[in-house]
């Protein structure tokens, strides 16, 4: 299943695809890794919890129903340009939304066999959005090949 194209405004709420997808937009910036490098563990305790709740009543929202494995494509969008994050900065935010995904109960939990695939994508800047946004495009993992037995 290819993921929504990066640059779009908003993604589509479904992707052409056999498999059924959800896309979770929350509107807030997405704390960068700095941010939680710099700060102290009870802030980034309470910027966790925001994160977890908010993709929790995303997820219930959407009505996401229990997923066996998941495969996660990550959209950060910015208004402006002004100290634009690299790619992949949002990790903790991203981290934070998959544990959401666990507390509403689309994932039994979030280890390696489950969560299969996160992607990062680049940080779009849309000075149309009237906030800054993270949205998850999320779909069941679905394997390309099965192979005997992993080939490393």
């Amino acid at each position: 299943a290819d993921p929504p194209m990066v640059g779009w405004p908003l993604p589509p709420r479904r992707v052409r695809s056999m498999t059924p997808s959800w896309t979770l937009t929350y509107h807030a910036r997405p704390w960068s890794l700095n941010v939680e490098r710099a700060g102290n563990r009870w802030k980034r305790a309470e910027m966790i919890r925001e994160w977890r709740e908010a993709f929790r009543v995303l997820a219930i929202a959407e009505h996401v129903p229990p997923l066996s494995t998941l495969v996660v494509h990550a959209h950060p969008f910015y208004r402006t340009a002004r100290s634009i994050p690299d790619t992949a900065a949002c990790v903790g935010s991203v981290k934070a939304a998959i544990d959401g995904l666990v507390d509403a109960g689309v994932l039994t939990d979030d280890t390696p066999d489950i969560v299969r695939t996160v992607t990062f994508h680049a940080p779009v800047v849309d000075r149309e959005r009237h906030s800054d946004a993270l949205t998850l495009w999320i779909a069941e993992y679905q394997p390309a090949w099965v192979p005997e037995k992993e080939p490393f």
